[in-house]
Parts: C-alpha cells; structure tokens; sequence
C-alpha cells in the first residue's frame, strides 16, 4: 500500500507538459470492481499542495491560462479537456473540485463522479437529466425534507415530473406503483435522513431493472459503510455537507454514475 501511494504521489507533483501523455480517466478503471471504500481512496492518485502540503492547493482562479495557441484550440475542439489536467473555465471544472471528483469515485466504485454547488443540486441536476416532462418517480416515503419539497412541489409544478412516495421496506407497494414506459427513477435513501431506514439495495435494484427503472440512490449517511453502486444502484448522489465534509463547514454534493 506505501509503495502505491508513493507511486500516485510522485505522479501528482510532475508538471504537466503541452503533451497529453497521461490520461487520468485510466485512474477509475480498477475502481469499478469489488473493493473496500478505504482501500480505493488510499490507492487513487492523491495530488499534494502547490508547495508541497499534504492536502492540495485550492484553486482559486475562474479562468486558466494556455500558452500555446494550438492546444487552446485543441480543447475547444474537445480533444483536450480535465481528464488530462486542461482546464478553460471554473465553472466547468478546476482541478480543485475535479480532484474531490476522483475521490468521490473512488470511494462509491464508480467510473466518475461530478460535483455540485450542493447535495439538492445534484439531486436536482440527476433528475432533471432521467426525467422529462410528463414522466413519473417512485421515490421513498422517508427522506430528507429537501428532497421531499423538491419531489413534492417543485418538479410537478414546473417539470410536469410526478412522484408516487411508497415504504420502501414494502416490495409489493414498490412493484404496483411503477407504471411501465412511465415511471423513470426509482429513488431512495440507502440510510435514511433522519430516520434511518435502511434499504435493501440489491432488491430494490432488481426490481427497478425487471422493469427498465433507472435507480438514484442517495448514500450521504453512509460512504464508508456501503457502496450503493456496487450493490447495482446506477446512480450514487452525496451531500457532501454532511458525512463527506465531517465539520459542517461545506456546502456541497456529488454525484456518480456507473457505466451503463
């Protein structure tokens, strides 16, 4: 384990060249199997400070530069981009939040996972991507009250999206409120906000696959106890404010996706 940490470090302090020579996407591929969540975050590549601090730097620059004309061009064609450490602008990504990105994968077993201003804003961002106007989610009865408003008065509201709340413990109750060709996400909390109901991820994803469901789990009580995208979740969201930043001093989320 001292050995791949060494390695990961020594990688993270070269400065990148104009060259693409080391695609970081490479970095997920061994994450997608079975593994221990503290295992996967101690082998992923840690990147240290500017200066050599244990943590990385922060970056607080909007835009970045680019000294070469060519390679500008190269990654507004989309050739070059983040994943081989090219950055345009902080709104897309920065190698700040992308390196809490590589973390967050790593920890779920995902390919990649992007990360948001706040946990609603991933939650919000997922469902607005699985779901179109006129489409319905079963989400559960238990969960945290942002999520609920969201479900309940935003998304119907503004979204025509419509939401069937059942006890997610009742798998029968689960089976008759999906409507086929209709329902889209399957939603639950993998430990409750706040009352710790505790899902059957495997069933609840078998059932939401029989019938072409797509499942979002919501796993901000528990990233180290379980990983919900190895249970077969497609899914995985976080509000980082919670768990992940450990002193409530953040405001932020994630989400990650497996492959598909």
């Amino acid at each position: 384990m001292a050995d791949k940490l060494q390695q990961n470090a020594i990688v993270s302090n070269q400065k990148r060249s104009a060259s693409d020579e080391h695609d970081h996407r490479d970095d997920f591929k061994h994450h997608l199997i079975w593994e221990d969540p503290a295992a996967a975050l101690a082998d992923i590549r840690h990147e240290f400070g500017e200066h050599g601090g244990v943590n990385m730097s922060i970056e607080a620059s909007a835009t970045f530069t680019v000294m070469d004309p060519e390679t500008l061009s190269r990654m507004f064609a989309g050739e070059l981009g983040p994943d081989r450490d090219f950055f345009i602008y902080s709104r897309h990504f920065n190698p700040t939040v992308l390196n809490l990105g590589r973390l967050m994968a790593a920890l779920e077993g995902t390919e990649a996972a992007y990360c948001t201003s706040s946990g609603m804003s991933a939650i919000a961002s997922v469902m607005l991507q699985l779901c179109s106007s006129g489409d319905h989610v079963v989400a559960s009865r238990s969960l945290y009250g942002g999520t609920h408003a969201l479900l309940t008065h935003f998304l119907p509201r503004k979204s025509n999206i419509t939401t069937s709340f059942v006890d997610i413990r009742d798998f029968d109750m689960i089976n008759e409120a999906i409507v086929k060709g209709k329902t889209k996400v399957l939603y639950f909390e993998s430990i409750s906000n706040p009352t710790l109901t505790v899902s059957n991820i495997p069933e609840l994803c078998r059932i939401a696959h029989d019938k072409g469901v797509t499942v979002v789990v919501d796993n901000t009580f528990a990233p180290m106890v379980l990983s919900p995208a190895r249970l077969g979740a497609d899914v995985v969201v976080h509000s980082i404010s919670k768990y992940i930043s450990g002193g409530a001093d953040v405001i932020a989320g994630s989400r990650q996706e497996r492959l598909l």
